[in-house]
């Protein structure tokens, strides 16, 4: 029985990761719960809409000269877009969430906002009162923070097997992302 369930349990979590990078084309409609951008923009600040090249660029280039984002599975790079205010997005700067308390312990998380995006999001606080929570914890915790980071908002999707964990990381999120759209 357990020479199965570790190549199941491999198998789920590579296809969870293949899930939470998988991007619709620009038709697939706007993205809901992204961080405010301009009124109607469906897009955050600093950012262009998927498809369309940033003003003084050429495809395939970032802004600057760069070859692109580097590194793997971090949030893409942007530069802030001269044209937007920064009182139409977050402020930059790094945010604590609320302390949300669960049965088994609290959750808290730290956001960092930089050119008005969401670029890192720390858990401060997470369940660690038995061996069964630190290890639901350790795979849950990087796939929570790979799709607020994807998702630039608090709507993440149902993590299986840390429901309780899943609902208070979203509450302390959003707490955050509140605090910083201030």
């Amino acid at each position: 029985m357990r020479r199965r369930a570790l190549p199941a349990l491999g198998m789920t979590v590579a296809g969870l990761i293949m899930l939470l990078r998988f991007q619709t084309s620009p038709s697939g409609g706007a993205t809901v719960g992204a961080l405010p951008g301009p009124a109607g923009s469906g897009t955050a600040p600093g950012t262009t809409a998927p498809g369309t090249t940033p003003p003084g660029t050429t495809p395939g280039s970032t802004p600057g000269g760069g070859a692109g984002p580097s590194g793997s599975g971090g949030a893409p790079t942007t530069t802030p877009n001269p044209g937007t205010s920064p009182a139409s997005g977050p402020t930059d700067g790094t945010y604590d969430g609320a302390e949300i308390q669960t049965r088994y312990g609290p959750v808290k998380v730290q956001i960092t906002i930089s050119g008005g995006q969401l670029t890192d999001v720390q858990e401060l606080e997470v369940p660690s009162d038995r061996q069964r929570s630190v290890e639901i914890n350790s795979q849950a915790g990087p796939i929570l923070r790979s799709e607020a980071l994807t998702a630039q908002s608090a709507s993440l999707d149902q993590v299986s097997g840390a429901t309780i964990t899943w609902g208070a990381y979203e509450q302390s999120l959003q707490a955050a992302l509140d605090a910083a759209n201030k």
